[in-house]
């Protein structure tokens, strides 16, 4: 018997990554299947991927405010698999998956042995894989891009190619979301600088601008540069100026905004540690590879500004933790190295994984015993909607089909109730958030609203309003109370008509 698990354990150990991205995979599946939808960024997200695999365009037809190739990627996947919330949470467990197992490739990279890379991949995994369920996000799939990146810095020799590739990391994470290509932008030069090659960091940046060119050169031959850069660079403006806002457990947001401090401070104290240990040449090449992957990890902190919420400080924290627990390793190593230690983590290891393994048979279980969309048909299909929201969406559609007049639903809800209604063409009306609007930002589409003829326009109760983001167009709305005639109700909405 101890011969056959010592089999076992050596050929887990030699398929290592077969095995780790399995279960990475496994332990996704609650978290991503598992939620519920609602009117927030699932929604929004998906009903843009959504209009993509219709044959809309991007910008032209969708006030997306985020570089492309996440919802590229996803309409192509809707195409093939099927146009709904079942397949798009698929999307949802690759993206995942992908990035979470790039921090055990990574660990591994930096020379930490497959028994502590694992265990590190699960506390990260544990402490941060709730961003997992607010269903497939440009965020986690650029980070996974920028993660990617970093382990190919790690891992190819220097040469030409390397730089190449590099210059194709930058441009890819860009195209994914621009704040992340930004950040990555300047690690690498960073690094770069830190490495005293210059030579190296003309070819990368040379790269990535061509690709760039090449990229806005296609925008504009399809007559749609023009949309980009008003939604994409010129609703920024609004975006950043009045979407601050600091949202969630702010005691846990703090908790992880200490991490870089604490991060830093540790590379410090190791730093002097590790000098009365190591020849010269160790040393140096120890404390230069902290200080490049904390480079690279405070860059990603970028994305919780102006929306400072846990979900982008989890995100933000990833590659920051695989730098804290790079460096605790290294301090902790000449104990961990006892025999008698590497019992207690392999039983540690293998608590984890139990545990990971009944919450999620756990959640699984409870999400085939939920209600949910079953036709195939729906774009819903393999949702779980809170009864009431479903309750809502039906009636508001129902009224709007029956309507002799156009209907406009002005709120966070519109994606929810233009998917049920297969009525895609409304842009700015689907998405009325502040920072998603263009360069005239709600004062445009104020505008728009003055044009309108035979026309009534939703919006939610004004003692339902709390229910809205924060980021919806409150001034809108109110243009719309004061000017607009009031006939009624329908569920929690007031109709307003245009006089």
């Amino acid at each position: 018997m101890k011969n056959l698990l010592k089999k076992v354990a050596k050929f887990i150990t030699k398929h290592d990554n077969i095995f780790v991205l399995i279960f990475i995979t496994i332990a996704m599946l609650a978290k991503v299947y598992n939620s519920y939808l609602n009117s927030g960024d699932e929604s929004y997200n998906f009903i843009n991927c959504y209009k993509l695999a219709n044959g809309l365009t991007i910008y032209k037809d969708n006030n997306v405010i985020i570089t492309p190739l996440f919802f590229y990627i996803a309409s192509i996947f809707l195409k093939i698999f099927g146009e709904n919330i079942l397949v798009y949470r698929t999307y949802n467990l690759i993206i995942s998956v992908f990035t979470f197992f790039l921090c055990y490739i990574i660990l591994k990279e930096l020379k930490i042995n497959k028994r502590f890379s694992l265990l590190y991949t699960l506390l990260i995994t544990a402490l941060t894989s709730s961003i997992v369920g607010g269903g497939a996000n440009y965020n986690v799939l650029a980070y996974g891009f920028y993660l990617l990146g970093f382990y190919l810095i790690l891992k190819l020799p220097k040469g030409n190619v390397k730089s190449i590739i590099q210059g194709i990391i930058i441009f890819i994470v860009f195209l994914t979301y621009q704040k992340l290509g930004a950040a990555y932008f300047i690690a690498i030069i960073a690094y770069e600088i830190i490495n005293k090659d210059i030579k190296s960091l003309f070819k990368e940046l040379l790269t990535a601008f061509i690709l760039l060119i090449a990229f806005l050169m296609c925008l504009y031959i399809n007559k749609n540069l023009y949309d980009f850069i008003n939604y994409v660079i010129l609703g920024m403006n609004e975006f950043g100026s009045k979407n601050w806002a600091i949202e969630g457990n702010i005691f846990s947001i703090l908790l992880f905004l200490l991490i870089p401090v604490l991060t830093l401070v540790s590379a410090i104290i190791t730093s002097k540690a590790i000098k009365s240990k190591l020849d010269l040449k160790n040393q140096q090449d120890i404390i230069k590879q902290m200080y490049i992957i904390f480079a690279f990890a405070i860059c990603t902190y970028i994305i919780i500004i102006p929306i400072v919420n846990i979900y982008h400080v989890y995100l933000a924290s990833i590659l920051i933790l695989i730098n804290l627990m790079y460096i605790i390793h290294f301090l902790i190593k000449p104990i961990i190295e006892e025999e008698s230690i590497k019992t207690i983590i392999n039983s540690i290891i293998l608590c984890i994984i139990i545990i990971f393994l009944i919450s999620n048979l756990k959640g699984i279980w409870e999400y085939n015993c939920l209600e949910k969309y079953t036709s195939k048909e729906s774009p819903f299909y393999g949702a779980i909607i809170n009864p009431e929201l479903d309750e809502t969406i039906k009636n508001v559609s129902e009224y709007i089909q029956n309507n002799d007049k156009d209907t406009i639903v002005l709120s966070t809800y519109a994606p929810l109730i233009s998917l049920y209604l297969n009525d895609l063409y409304n842009k700015d009306f689907d998405l009325p958030l502040r920072g998603n609007l263009g360069k005239d930002g709600e004062e445009g589409l104020i505008e728009k609203i003055k044009n309108l003829n035979n026309t009534q326009i939703l919006l939610l109760h004004e003692t339902e309003d709390e229910k809205e983001l924060y980021q919806f167009a409150y001034d809108v709305a109110d243009y719309i109370r004061q000017n607009f005639t009031y006939i009624g109700q329908i569920d929690k909405f007031d109709i307003y008509e245009i006089n």
